[in-house]
């Protein structure tokens, strides 16, 4: 597997952090590489939530993830199983309390088709791109949660 870790400090409050992030229907705003969130599973939170998101892989490619939520930690994690026919693995939102706000981190664990080859290809191309992506959702969403607003 290929791993992306992303981290960042945000000067804001674990529990407004949390508000942004499960504000799924928002997270494009801050999200670079989704194009939709869908709540699809009969609940809005918890373990076994499953989450719908068209996302943009690579040159305007569109792919459908499926995210399906393995562990769930108000204000401190959300762990996530990619069940989806292409993006498939593991990734979580951690959330550390701070003196003056939130440390924060986002990483993925890219199981990645086609075995060894499969794996060398997403480290060497997916892993760069992905880090990018996750750095400027970061921006993204740091500025969401210090200016204050969840939804319009």
């Amino acid at each position: 597997m290929a791993r992306v870790e992303v981290a960042t400090h945000i000067q804001a409050p674990p529990e407004r952090v949390w508000d942004v992030l499960v504000d799924w229907e928002n997270q494009p705003r801050w999200m670079v590489d989704a194009r939709r969130v869908s709540v699809v599973s009969p609940h809005r939170e918890g373990v076994g939530l499953v989450l719908r998101c068209p996302t943009t892989i690579a040159a305007g490619i569109v792919v459908t993830d499926v995210l399906v939520v393995t562990e769930w930690q108000p204000q401190r994690r959300i762990a996530v199983r990619h069940a989806g026919w292409l993006i498939r693995g593991y990734g979580a939102f951690e959330l550390g309390p701070s003196v003056d706000g939130t440390d924060f981190t986002w990483w993925e664990e890219i199981d990645a088709p086609l075995g060894s080859l499969g794996d060398a290809v997403a480290k060497a191309l997916a892993v760069p791109h992905a880090s990018r992506v996750f750095r400027r959702s970061l921006a993204g969403l740091k500025r969401r949660c210090e200016e204050g607003g969840v939804t319009p």
